[in-house]
């Protein structure tokens, strides 16, 4: 017999229920292709793409042999020294092959902080339940459409705690907290790692959630570029390894359509340098959100909402590091890219002071426009359809109390707390009174102590929203919101002075993710989809992984996966796999 608890699992997380979706999907697609939708799209994409790819593919450079001063030989070549360069550059050095590592910038690139890791020994040590891989693969396999590549999901989730291990033993003294809001020693304060959102609010199972976010994600508050030093210093203590900075690579070196065998880059002098690898390449360069001719060809929606890109990594001549280079390399020499359909914008709403709780949301006509209860990426998605891309957070004196029953997501104030851990105050998922008076004293926040008063200081139709905060308010005495089907245990009413509204109006771009086509053992197809030899991608070169949109269900997907299949990258390239 099932517990209340059992009864309240959504179909979603049930492979069983999956497999009858799939079912009626390919239905669906058998339909479409039998009216001759699919193949009359097609056609008009392959009339189109010639001239589009024109403008951002531009010509192979020719480098002819007297402007080449040097040369170099070694084993495998990394290119790009983010998490997935460095991580791979390590892997090779410590499989014991010589290693040349070139970043454009002077230094490491790490961004963000999160790091989702599933299962594993530091999981066991917080406590935390043992997850199916299967449960989490097939829900991102839903998330993305059906359009990524499933071996590649679920050898990461099968991979990703012990690689995750590997990188934070580079820095044997690594302080490591037991809670998210654990007091962090003067000592570790500018680096150091807590679980994200745990322990658990008492009131929030994942397994009911419509919008399930699977407890995993590891954090580094003040993010994760201090880690990569360390990382990097392992594989540069093996002997292996030579990290050059400062250095472009400009074109790789394919044997008459056969293996690629090096890359031409040019040094810190602007003179070109040709590095022969005999065992490989990997392409670890990033992705292209700062290349505005490919981010409107593959992503044109984003340019079309305008949406604004967040980035501060720069070159040694102070451009953006993501270009698109790798893509564009692979592209020369054969490589297929990932269907310009199929690209994946993150672009997840954090929300105010208190994140993307799910209070009560209204558009500037004064009108509910979602059910609150959906994570960032899908309100983003929500807001971009709005008058003037703005909507309006809004909630009552009563926001201590209700807290505890937000959900455990990215982005969502779901801890109530008056006092501010040691050294560790970064963190979005708590809110103190101190944190709340703050926002309102900058401007961020804005407070009335009626509802009217409040409403006077937004632009928005006053009458609309009152009678919308009404029907809101009577949907949540009755427990029942028949009009958005928000969790009951979410839907509380805004009447209790004084009032809060934030305006939300769209989040900003962190990446672009959609690379070459790849597999989960990190090689690249050409466009017949044969494996290139001696090619292979990590990181946001790596296509396949993810499709349509950035999944939130899974917060530090991204960089787990860039690290867990660095690794990968850096062990196949050696191996010859």
């Amino acid at each position: 017999m099932k517990t209340d608890k059992e009864e309240k699992i959504l179909p979603e997380i049930s492979r069983r229920t999956f497999l009858k979706g799939s079912a009626a999907s390919a239905i669906g697609l058998a339909s479409m292709a039998f009216l001759g939708g699919p193949v009359a799209h097609a056609e008009a994409e392959a009339e189109a793409s010639p001239s589009e790819e024109a403008s951002w593919l531009g010509e192979e450079p020719v480098i002819s042999e007297s402007d080449i001063v040097e040369e170099k030989n070694v084993d495998v070549v990394v290119i790009g020294a983010g998490v997935a360069g460095v991580s791979a550059a390590r892997s090779a050095a410590e499989n014991g092959a010589k290693v040349a590592l070139f970043e454009k910038a002077e230094a490491p690139q790490g961004r963000g902080e999160d790091y989702a890791v599933i299962n594993g020994k530091l999981q066991e040590r917080f406590g935390k339940e043992h997850l199916d891989p299967d449960d989490v693969v097939d829900r991102l396999m839903q998330d993305f459409l059906y359009r990524a590549k499933r071996p590649i999901l679920k050898r990461w989730a099968e991979e990703c705690a012990d690689a995750f291990d590997w990188f934070i033993a580079s820095k044997e003294d690594l302080f490591i907290g037991d809670t998210t809001l654990a007091d962090i020693p003067d000592e570790h304060k500018d680096l150091f790692l807590v679980p994200h959102r745990w322990p658990l609010p008492e009131t929030y199972d994942w397994h009911r959630e419509y919008y399930p976010i699977f407890p995993v994600t590891m954090y580094f508050p003040k993010g994760q570029a201090a880690m990569l030093p360390y990382h990097l210093q392992k594989g540069i203590d093996t002997g292996n390894l030579e990290a050059n900075f400062g250095w472009f690579a400009i074109k790789l070196l394919r044997e008459d359509g056969g293996r690629v065998n090096g890359v031409i880059v040019k040094n810190p002098d602007g003179k070109y340098v040709r590095v022969n690898a005999a065992k490989g390449v990997v392409l670890a360069t990033g992705d292209y959100e700062n290349n505005p001719e490919m981010l409107k060809h593959f992503c044109p929606e984003v340019v079309e909402n305008n949406i604004g890109i967040l980035w501060f990594n720069k070159d040694v001549e102070g451009n953006p590091t993501n270009t698109g280079d790798g893509i564009k390399m692979g592209k020369w020499i054969g490589a297929k890219i990932q269907s310009s359909k199929n690209h994946a914008p993150m672009i997840h709403h954090m929300g105010g002071v208190m994140g993307i709780a799910p209070f009560l949301l209204l558009d500037k006509n004064g009108k509910r426009f979602c059910n609150e209860d959906c994570p960032g990426q899908q309100l983003e998605n929500q807001i971009e359809l709005l008058k003037d891309t703005t909507a309006y957070q809004i909630f009552d004196s009563s926001w201590k109390d209700q807290l505890e029953f937000m959900p455990a997501s990215h982005g969502v104030a779901c801890y109530h707390s008056e006092i501010e851990p040691q050294n560790n105050t970064g963190n979005r998922n708590y809110v103190s009174e101190a944190r709340l008076e703050g926002s309102v004293e900058s401007g961020a926040t804005l407070k009335g102590d009626t509802l009217e008063e409040l409403l006077d200081q937004l632009d928005i139709d006053k009458e609309a929203a009152l009678k919308s905060i009404e029907r809101y308010n009577d949907l949540a005495h009755g427990g029942d919101d028949e009009d958005f089907h928000k969790s009951a245990w979410r839907l509380f009413p805004v009447e209790n002075g004084p009032f809060y509204a934030c305006k939300f109006g769209t989040a900003r771009m962190l990446v672009c993710v959609g690379g070459l086509e790849s597999d989960e053992e990190c090689h690249v197809y050409d466009e017949d989809r044969n494996v290139i030899p001696g090619l292979y991608v990590a990181g946001n070169m790596q296509g396949c992984r993810f499709a349509v949109e950035y999944p939130t269900t899974v917060p530090g997907i991204s960089h787990s996966m860039a690290l867990t299949y660095g690794k990968i990258a850096g062990e196949n390239v050696v191996k010859g796999i």
